[in-house]
């Protein structure tokens, strides 16, 4: 990822957040091997080291993966696509943490991830949802306006609903064995629901539904998914 979209989208320390549902699906890894591609500056990457896993990383960005490297990531710098078709270790689980929408050829890329697979390794993939209700209602009003970051971020080139993230899954012959979303970050907006500890109650609530009507109020999808 460059620079600029390292710096628009930090680590997510929401319990609710993506990176925080993926160290969570993720777990202990007790040495295990897992690739972050796409893993940008390495926080992430980090996180997930901290908790056990022996963690390579991809990224294009020299200096996002050299500042990845100096946090003690071992990196391979370089496309995605470059980087799996000439690898040959393999690996337990690899994590696509708000990168497919980015890629010229997502499928291609996921298919090639899944060659990279060790036995019962799994990939956990985190992803917009184009379907969610403040676009939706966008649309209603005949706008689709580009933002720097966000479900309309100006530098993806894909957009997922639910049903078209499974299509996508089922074509490189994955299977979705969980399937998270995550709230719309609405305390970002409004700061003070986490700061107000009463008002911290909103967002469980926004968490809440996010789960329960994926397809109209998850922000993001948190797939698991395990080869065949």
């Amino acid at each position: 990822m460059s620079n600029s979209i390292a710096e628009r989208y930090p680590v997510k320390s929401d319990r609710h957040s993506s990176h925080s549902q993926i160290l969570t699906v993720c777990g202990d890894g007790n040495g295990q091997q897992l690739l972050d591609v796409g893993c940008a500056r390495g926080h992430l990457s980090t996180a997930l080291q901290n908790q056990g896993w022996k963690v390579t990383g991809i990224e294009y960005d020299p200096q996002d993966a050299q500042a990845a490297q100096e946090a003690g990531i071992s990196m391979i710098v370089g496309t995605a696509e470059s980087a799996l078709s000439n690898m040959t270790d393999t690996f337990d689980v690899i994590v696509f943490a708000d990168v497919l929408e980015h890629f010229v050829a997502p499928l291609e890329v996921l298919t090639l991830a899944k060659n990279r697979l060790n036995p019962g390794g799994r990939i956990v993939i985190s992803i917009p949802n184009v379907a969610h209700l403040t676009v939706r209602l966008q649309l209603l009003l005949g706008s689709f306006n580009y933002t720097d970051r966000g479900i309309l971020d100006r530098t993806h080139l894909h957009f997922y609903t639910k049903r078209s993230l499974r299509e996508m899954i089922a074509q490189a012959n994955l299977e979705i064995v969980h399937l998270g979303a995550t709230p719309a970050p609405i305390e970002e907006v409004l700061p003070v629901l986490r700061k107000v500890k009463p008002l911290r109650a909103i967002l469980e609530f926004n968490a809440f539904t996010a789960r329960a009507w994926k397809s109209l109020l998850a922000y993001q999808y948190i797939a698991v998914t395990k080869g065949p």
